[in-house]
């Protein structure tokens, strides 16, 4: 959608095979995508689900084929080999995004926005591709209004190699609402994850406010945001 090629041949070097074992090892993550996916299904039960930044197809592979059409786009060759292999639709990344009007019931930015060199640009092109009535859902999402962000500048888990644009809640909000979608609800998981840790996220703040650069989850850095594109 626009990248540069220098731009574009970049991140496939990062996103390889490592970057993909690394998260594959995380199996919290995967406990985290089932409630994700039951929020998902919750308010959409079957249809066509595209996935930008699929990866590997790890979150889409809890969506039943027989009642959903998978579809993905990723910029690592590796992963789209991957997700392929799973029985995932994904193009090459050239051609990513060209499907018919009016295609996807549900599409998902999981992870996916902060990586993104151009957002926007993505964004409308997959409200295009959206139904009347569909869905779209940002998940796992920095929060750039978030305290940590406010004080440090950055979050916890974000690698600045990978970031492009770190997006608040308002700001997510009035660029839906702007590009004619209506946002339906915002969240802010942090209790109800498997990563929270609320003794050590909090001593991990505070020593983050001492200088020491540790990880740590906390309140607010994470965001979810449901939009849904008016049927007329």
């Amino acid at each position: 959608m626009g990248s540069m090629p220098g731009i574009t041949q970049r991140l496939k070097e990062l996103y390889g095979e490592e970057y993909f074992l690394a998260h594959a090892k995380d199996q919290r993550r995967r406990i985290w995508y089932v409630e994700e996916y039951r929020r998902i299904v919750d308010k959409k039960s079957e249809g066509a689900i595209f996935d930008v930044g699929c990866g590997v197809g790890d979150f889409l592979e809890f969506f039943d084929s027989q009642k959903w059409r998978k579809y993905g786009v990723d910029i690592s060759s590796y992963a789209v080999s991957r997700a392929r292999a799973r029985g995932i639709l994904v193009k090459d990344y050239e051609c990513g995004y060209d499907y018919p009007k009016e295609n996807f019931d549900v599409i998902v930015f999981r992870g996916t926005l902060q990586h993104l060199d151009t957002p926007f640009a993505v964004i409308k092109r997959c409200l295009d591709l959206l139904k009347p009535g569909g869905l779209m859902a940002f998940l796992s999402t920095p929060n750039a209004n978030s305290l940590c962000y406010r004080l440090f500048g950055t979050l916890p888990f974000l690698d600045p190699r990978m970031n492009f644009w770190i997006p608040s809640d308002t700001v997510l909000r009035d660029v839906l609402t702007n590009f004619g979608l209506r946002v339906n609800e915002i969240r802010y998981p942090y209790r109800e994850t498997p990563y929270a840790r609320p003794i050590r996220d909090h001593l991990g703040f505070l020593l983050r406010c001492l200088g020491v650069p540790v990880k740590f989850a906390f309140w607010r850095n994470l965001m979810e945001v449901y939009a849904e594109k008016p049927a007329s």
